[in-house]
C-alpha cells in the first residue's frame, strides 16, 4: 500500500514537471487556511502568482470588499518561490483575511491581475494578464445558547472602564462621562458588538455612537478596538451602585466562551442646592438621541451668484494653460527623455543602480534577478553561459565566483540575505569590473589637462 502511494505521488509530481514545461511559464495559486468558520471566525486567502522567470514591474494586487463580510490585506506583497521537478519558479504572494459576519458560504472571488514578465532568453518585460481562482469557505451560526447580539469571536479581550470624575464627590445635576474601551485579538472593530444600557432611577442615560479602529502588524496579527462615551445626568442624591460591563467571547483555538467584565462602582451624591441649570443640561443631552430637524429651505441663488469674485484672473490662466495645450513646448523634451532611456548607457546604468540597491539591501532574490539583468544588457555578454564571456573579457574568474557564492547562501544553506562582509567585496567587485566591461577610461585630473595644453 506505502508503495502505491509513492509512486502515485511521483506520477502526479513528474505530470506536474511536464506541464510547467510545455504549457506556460505563469500560473496561479490561491490557498485558504480552513474550509469551515464561525460567524466572525476569520480565515486566511493567500494569492500566489509563479513565472519562470522574474517580474519587471511590482504587482497590484487590488483593495475590494466581499459581501457579508469585512476584509484586510495583509501589508504588500511579498516575494516567494517554488520547485516543480527540476524547475524553480520565481513568485509573488499576497495575503487577505476574511471576517464574515453572517452564516452561509461565502466566496473569495476570482480576481483579475496584470503582471509584466519577459519571455525566455529576453529580458523585456510584456503585460500579461491572469485570473485567480474563486474559493468557497462554509461560515456556520454561533453555538445553540449564545446571544448572536452579543457573539464575538476573539483570541483575547481587554476592557477598560474609566470615569472623569471621583464618583464619591458627585453632586445632583453634575454631568458624568464614563468611557468604555474594548481591544479585542483576531477580530475588527466593527465587529464588536455594541453595549446597550439600562435607565436609570437616579440619573438620564445619553450613550453616544461608539467609534471604531483596527490595528494590523503586517506580519498576521490584527486587532480591533471599539471606544465609547457614555454621559450621565445625575438627577437623585444617595448612594447607588453602578453595575460593571461585561464582554462575553468566543476563543476560536480553545473552542470554549469566556468573559471579561470590570467591577462594579459605589456612588454617593449628595444634594446640590443650586439646580436651575438642570432642565437645560437635560434639554441638551437628549438632542444626542434626537433626529435633527429640517433646516428651513434656503431661497435659490441666481446665476450672478456662482460667478467668482476673481474671474478675470482665472479666465487668464485657463487661456494660458489652452496654449499651452495647444503648442506643447514639452513635446521636444519628451522627445529627448525618450531617446535617452532608449540609449544602451541608459539601459545599463539603471539596472547597474537597481543591482547595486538590490546587494545594499542583502535580499538574495533581488540580487540574482537583477544580475541575470544586468549581464544581458552588457555587450557581448551571454546570459547562459556568462562565466566564460565574463572570463573573456576580465581575464578573472572572480565575479562569477562571488555569484556563485550568492547562490550557495540560498540553495546550500537556506538563507534569504548575504553577509555584511559578502556585501562589501561583491560592490567593490562589481564597480571594478563594470569600468573594463565598458571600457569607461578614468577621467583626468585639472593638472593634467593643463599640463597638456601647455605642451600644445
Amino acid at each position: 500500500m506505502v508503495r502505491k502511494y509513492i509512486f502515485t505521488a511521483m506520477c502526479l509530481l513528474l505530470g506536474v514537471s511536464v506541464w510547467a514545461q510545455e504549457r506556460a511559464t505563469l500560473f496561479t495559486t490561491t490557498k485558504v487556511n480552513k474550509k469551515q468558520v464561525m460567524v466572525g471566525e476569520p480565515f486566511k486567502v493567500q494569492l500566489s502568482i509563479y513565472t519562470t522567470t522574474w517580474f519587471t514591474k511590482g504587482l497590484n494586487f487590488e483593495d475590494f470588499q466581499l459581501p457579508n463580510a469585512l476584509m484586510v490585506k495583509d501589508g504588500r506583497a511579498v516575494p516567494n518561490s517554488m520547485q516543480i521537478g527540476k524547475y524553480k519558479y520565481a513568485g509573488v504572494q499576497q495575503t487577505y483575511w476574511v471576517f464574515p459576519f453572517s452564516a452561509g458560504d461565502n466566496t473569495f472571488p476570482s480576481l483579475t491581475l496584470e503582471v509584466e514578465t519577459p519571455d525566455p532568453g529576453d529580458y523585456k518585460g510584456k503585460k500579461r494578464i491572469l485570473k485567480t481562482k474563486e474559493k468557497t469557505i462554509k461560515v456556520v451560526p454561533p453555538p445553540l445558547g449564545e446571544d448572536p447580539k452579543e457573539w464575538l469571536v476573539s483570541t483575547n479581550v481587554r476592557l477598560k472602564d474609566t470615569w472623569n470624575k471621583d464618583l464619591s464627590k458627585v453632586k445632583v445635576g453634575d454631568v458624568l462621562k464614563r468611557t468604555i474601551t474594548i481591544t479585542a485579538g483576531n477580530t475588527l472593530g466593527p465587529l464588536i458588538p455594541v453595549r446597550e444600557f439600562d435607565s436609570l432611577t437616579w440619573a438620564g442615560v445619553y450613550p453616544e455612537a461608539p467609534s471604531n479602529s483596527n490595528y494590523n502588524n503586517n506580519e498576521g496579527y490584527i486587532s480591533g478596538t471599539q471606544r465609547q462615551v457614555i454621559t450621565y445626568l445625575v438627577q437623585e442624591a444617595g448612594t447607588f451602585e453602578i453595575p460593571g460591563i461585561k464582554v462575553r467571547y468566543y476563543h476560536p483555538y480553545n473552542k470554549k466562551s469566556k468573559e471579561v467584565t470590570s467591577k462594579d462602582r459605589k456612588i454617593t451624591i449628595s444634594e446640590n442646592p443650586n439646580l436651575s441649570m438642570l432642565a437645560s443640561l437635560q434639554d441638551s443631552l437628549n438632542k444626542l438621541n434626537q433626529v435633527q430637524e429640517p433646516q428651513e429651505k434656503v431661497e435659490e441663488k441666481t446665476w450672478e451668484d456662482y460667478v467668482p469674485v476673481h474671474w478675470k484672473e482665472m479666465l487668464a490662466v485657463g487661456i494660458i494653460l489652452l496654449m499651452v495645450y495647444r503648442y506643447r513646448p514639452d513635446q521636444k523634451m519628451r522627445t529627448f527623455i525618450q531617446k535617452k532611456k532608449s540609449t544602451f548607457s541608459y539601459q545599463e546604468s539603471v539596472a547597474f543602480g537597481h543591482l547595486i540597491s538590490a546587494i545594499k539591501k542583502k535580499k538574495i532574490n533581488e540580487i540574482l534577478q537583477l544580475f541575470t539583468i544586468w549581464i544581458n544588457l552588457l555587450p557581448n555578454q551571454s546570459v547562459s553561459n556568462y562565466k566564460q564571456t565574463l572570463f573573456e573579457a576580465l581575464l578573472s574568474h572572480q565575479l562569477s565566483d562571488l555569484i556563485d557564492e550568492v547562490s550557495e547562501e540560498k540553495y546550500k544553506k537556506g538563507q534569504e540575505s548575504i553577509s555584511e562582509e559578502l556585501k562589501i567585496r561583491l560592490i567593490k567587485q562589481l564597480k571594478w569590473d563594470r569600468k573594463i566591461l565598458l571600457k569607461t577610461d578614468k577621467k583626468k585630473s585639472w593638472k593634467e589637462k593643463k599640463k597638456k595644453n601647455w605642451m600644445i
